[in-house]
């Protein structure tokens, strides 16, 4: 019988200990007025105005400056292969051959072999004058061919960054290189046709506005020139949207390059803001290069694709949600399924 008493003491004690932290919390609580019914914290919902706004971006800006930063060099690392070129650009590995610099050298020279004189002697050194021809070589030759590669990987790189930058701008949780090659292994086929498409028509865009810009002035050339630098301005605004809807959507290429080219213009707000926005950080990376040549060369590996694909997402997502996204949900708003539309634009969302 005692062991019973003893619990029943305990028992007894433990509900008196009780009732006193009931009564002291309640004493508490009316003196705090802790107890008292009243609205809470209300979550604010975000508009998508708000959420893609100007003041949106330099927030998440500055969450993901060094994510940017190492995205940039993932990058890199992708179109790595483009340096072949770089490097034949700037002849690096080329033969140095010393050549007589003027055309008038070889007449001078060989009226100097027929008939010798002192004359001709001076006219020889006057047009001698010895320039320096950079010769290809082996080396060259490979790198030529090294650098056609970035052909492939080019839209690679491009498909797993947007991805990313995706994420950044729809304020989602990303891991950076899992998403980046996992993005790269869906899409690989899509990415690697859609990266060579994209890589050519840039190519021929600027050759095409450089060689109108430096020929002769002529009215005609004139008028080319505005012509292929509105085409190039407004490819730019399309490449916003290409890559997004390839890793959004199921779309064929067609499909693809029309709803690209129809958001370009719908958006064109936000494309030229982007677009402004772009050219203003090109101009402070060239600005920094005359002013301090060796940051200025370093500069873009970390800053200014990655940084510049954020401004080009930020500005382009918002438009593939408004158009493409949201009126699906809107007639199907409790859907678990892949979305899947019949009527353009067709699209299966990736994520």
């Amino acid at each position: 019988m005692a062991p019973n008493k003893s619990n029943k003491n305990n028992n007894k004690n433990k509900n008196n200990n009780k009732d006193n932290n009931t009564i002291s919390k309640k004493i508490f609580n009316k003196l705090s007025g802790y107890d008292k019914e009243g609205k809470g914290v209300k979550k604010k919902k975000i508009t998508d105005k708000e959420r893609y706004s100007i003041k949106n971006f330099v927030i998440l800006y500055k969450q993901n400056f060094w994510n940017l930063i190492v995205l940039n060099l993932i990058f890199m690392l992708l179109i790595l292969p483009a340096f072949g070129l770089l490097f034949n650009f700037l002849g690096i590995f080329h033969t140095r051959v010393a050549t007589p610099s003027n055309i008038l050298f070889a007449p001078v020279y060989g009226m100097h072999l027929c008939y010798p004189t002192p004359a001709t002697a001076n006219l020889v050194g006057i047009f001698g004058a010895q320039g320096t021809n950079l010769i290809g070589n082996p080396i060259t030759s490979a790198l030529y061919c090294v650098a056609l590669i970035v052909f492939f990987t080019f839209g690679l790189a491009n498909a797993g960054m947007t991805y990313v930058l995706r994420a950044y701008t729809r304020s989602d949780h990303t891991f950076m290189w899992y998403d980046f090659f996992r993005t790269i292994k869906k899409n690989f086929i899509g990415a690697m046709i859609l990266g060579i498409a994209d890589l050519l028509v840039i190519i021929l865009l600027a050759f095409s506005t450089y060689y109108y810009y430096t020929a002769s002035p002529d009215i005609t050339y004139t008028v080319m020139f505005i012509i292929t630098f509105a085409m190039s301005v407004f490819y730019f605004m399309t490449r916003f949207y290409l890559y997004i809807l390839l890793i959004t959507f199921k779309l064929s290429p067609k499909k693809l390059i029309k709803n690209a080219v129809i958001l370009s213009i719908l958006g064109i707000k936000r494309n030229f803001m982007a677009v402004l926005g772009i050219a203003a950080f090109s101009l402070i990376i060239v600005g920094v290069f005359m002013f301090w040549p060796q940051m200025g060369m370093i500069l873009p590996f970390f800053f200014i694709l990655s940084n510049g694909g954020f401004m080009a997402c930020f500005a382009a997502y918002p438009n593939v949600k408004k158009y493409m996204i949201d009126p699906y949900y809107e007639d199907k708003p409790h859907t678990d399924e892949k979305l899947v539309i019949e009527e353009e634009p067709i699209f299966i969302d990736r994520g």
